[in-house]
Order: structure tokens, then C-alpha cells, then sequence
């Protein structure tokens, strides 16, 4: 077993993943994997790209308009010699490209670059040649939470991929999420099933979606999860919040994953968290044949980098 390979058991071994920075640390510490990055252009990638490479978290395969992309690498003080590139003029078959090293085994992670989120999942979703498993995809976004030994790392779902689940689809996206937080060392992480109210309610649908999941997924065996809902956020996020409501439950204060009704809602609540509190992120597509990252073109380096650290410890799960 190499050095790498012993500091990841040990640093999982541990237990949990209490934030993004020992989730980045363990996921330098294991094997180094490759990572194609379609329309590998924009500084902020470059920079996120160059640190992982020099850090020994991700060997980059760079797709692209090649002299766009030795100009931007140069611009940052990189040697584009260093990196290996993969010519394309055409964005769209950047991402068809990338889709094309995950089939093939050279590369294990795939993250997008300038291109629009639209046409790099026109590439994954291609019933011939992209990256579809028969499960449904769904974005786990996550963000470090509280202090001391309540600190942890929370998720937010599904805020990038079904507009509107139904309540099987949220069950699918639940269970992705789930994996995930395995991934970072939860072993039974806590779902809350959120809502504007804790109290089913017909003025809001999602309450009744909430109460009738919690009874369907209670009864299976030994789901690798706990489940509670519906669930306000203060709810979920605050033991403060639960006290002074006089709400009892098992999971109150101390969620992992908040799973949210909508996509729309999902995504502003991301959204706020990244920049209203100004906490950089990880996010990644789940379900796909590979670890599918694609973060906002407005996203720094550090996130961008915190998202390929985790696709790489998602990539490496049994």
C-alpha cells in the first residue's frame, strides 16, 4: 500500500469529514486521478486545475481550443508543456470528447469549463455515448457548517438537474445524496425533508410529499440513513431553533443533507449560501458513470477545486 493510499484509510478510519478543507486534504492524500475539463479555457479553471495537478489531487486533460488554452495557462504563470491537451473548435464536441475519456478509462472525473452546462449534459445524457447509468441524475451541493463539535459539512439537493420531482424522484435524489455523504465518511447521515412548516399542510404540497416519504423509507431495512420531515430549515440546521419551537425529533439540529422540494428552491438557498454567507462550495452531479462536475462560471478557483477534490473521493468510492 503506498503513503498516499495509508493517509486516506487513516484520515476515513478517523470517522467523518468535518469540512471541505480535510475533504480536500483526504482526497490529495489517495490515488491521483485524471480529470477532463471540456472547454478547458478561463482562468479561474486554469487556476483550479493547476493547483490540483501540482497538489497530486488530478492529472487535468485539457479539451479545448488549444491556443486559447496555452495562452490562458500562460497568463497564469503555468508551462503549458506540462499539461496534455486535446485540440477541439467546437464546445459541444469538447464535451463529447471528455465523455469519451470517461467510457474509455482514461480519465475517471469529468468537469466543465466555459462551455454552458446545457450542452456538456447533452453530452452525458447521449442515450449512444455519454455517461447514463439507468439512475437519475441529481447535483449534491455542499458547504461547510457551525463550530466546534457541531461542525460539519451539510448538502443541499437536488438544485441543479429535475426542475420538479415527484416523490419517487425525490427518493432517488435522496439516495444519491446519501451516497455521497458516505463518500465523505458519514456513516448515517441525517435527512431532512424540508418544507415552509413542519406540519402537513395542503396549501404546501411538498408537506405531504415530506410525511409520506418519511413513512415509506422508515420501513425499509437498515437504509444506511436517518429521515425526518417536513422539516423548516431552522429546524433542521438549529437545536436552538427545535428547543424554543418545542419540536421533538430525532434528527432536528443536526442534519447532513437537507433535501428541498424544488429544484428552483434548492438552487436560490445554494445560491444564497455561496453568495449571501460568501462560503465557498463542492458540488457534483450524481448518478452518472462518473463523478459530473460543473460549476458556475462564476465560481472561484477554491470551489472549483473543492468540487474536483470531491469528485475525486466520489470517484474512488467501492
Amino acid at each position: 500500500m503506498s503513503a498516499r493510499s495509508s493517509s486516506a484509510d487513516a484520515l476515513h478510519a478517523s470517522g467523518r469529514l468535518r469540512s471541505l478543507e480535510a475533504m480536500r486534504k483526504a482526497a490529495t492524500s489517495g490515488r491521483e486521478l485524471r480529470v477532463a475539463v471540456a472547454w478547458a479555457t478561463g482562468a479561474e479553471t486554469l487556476r483550479a486545475v493547476a493547483t490540483a495537478r501540482t497538489s497530486g489531487l488530478a492529472d487535468p486533460i485539457l479539451v479545448g481550443p488549444e491556443p486559447r488554452i496555452r495562452q490562458g495557462l500562460a497568463a497564469i504563470g503555468e508551462d503549458p508543456g506540462g499539461f496534455e491537451l486535446r485540440p477541439s473548435s467546437d464546445p459541444a464536441a469538447a464535451g463529447a470528447i471528455c465523455t469519451s475519456l470517461i467510457r474509455s478509462g482514461e480519465a475517471s472525473v469529468l468537469l466543465k469549463g466555459a462551455l454552458p452546462t446545457s450542452l456538456l449534459m447533452r453530452a452525458v445524457l447521449d442515450p449512444d455515448t455519454g455517461l447514463r447509468t439507468g439512475a437519475l441524475l441529481s447535483d449534491v451541493f455542499i458547504f461547510d457548517y457551525g463550530q466546534g463539535e457541531e461542525r460539519r459539512i451539510v448538502g443541499i439537493t437536488d438544485g441543479g438537474v429535475v426542475p420538479r420531482p415527484d416523490i419517487d424522484q425525490k427518493e432517488r435524489i435522496l439516495r444519491n445524496a446519501v451516497a455521497a455523504f458516505h463518500a465523505l465518511g458519514v456513516e448515517r447521515p441525517a435527512v431532512a425533508l424540508l418544507a415552509a412548516v413542519e406540519a402537513v399542510s395542503d396549501v404546501f404540497p411538498s408537506t405531504g410529499d415530506a410525511a409520506e416519504l418519511v413513512r415509506r423509507l422508515r420501513g425499509g431495512d437498515a437504509p444506511g440513513f436517518e429521515v425526518d420531515g417536513p422539516l423548516a430549515v431552522d429546524l433542521a440546521l438549529s437545536r436552538e431553533a427545535a428547543v424554543m419551537k418545542e419540536f421533538k425529533s430525532e434528527i432536528a439540529g443536526r442534519a447532513d443533507i437537507l433535501l428541498f422540494p424544488d429544484l428552483e428552491s434548492a438552487n436560490m438557498s445554494a445560491k444564497s449560501v455561496e453568495y449571501v454567507a460568501c462560503l465557498e462550495p463542492a458540488h457534483c452531479i450524481m448518478g452518472a458513470a462518473a463523478p459530473v462536475l460543473i460549476p458556475s462560471r462564476s465560481e472561484s478557483a477554491g470551489a472549483r477545486l473543492s468540487s474536483i477534490a470531491f469528485g475525486a473521493l466520489l470517484a474512488r468510492r467501492p
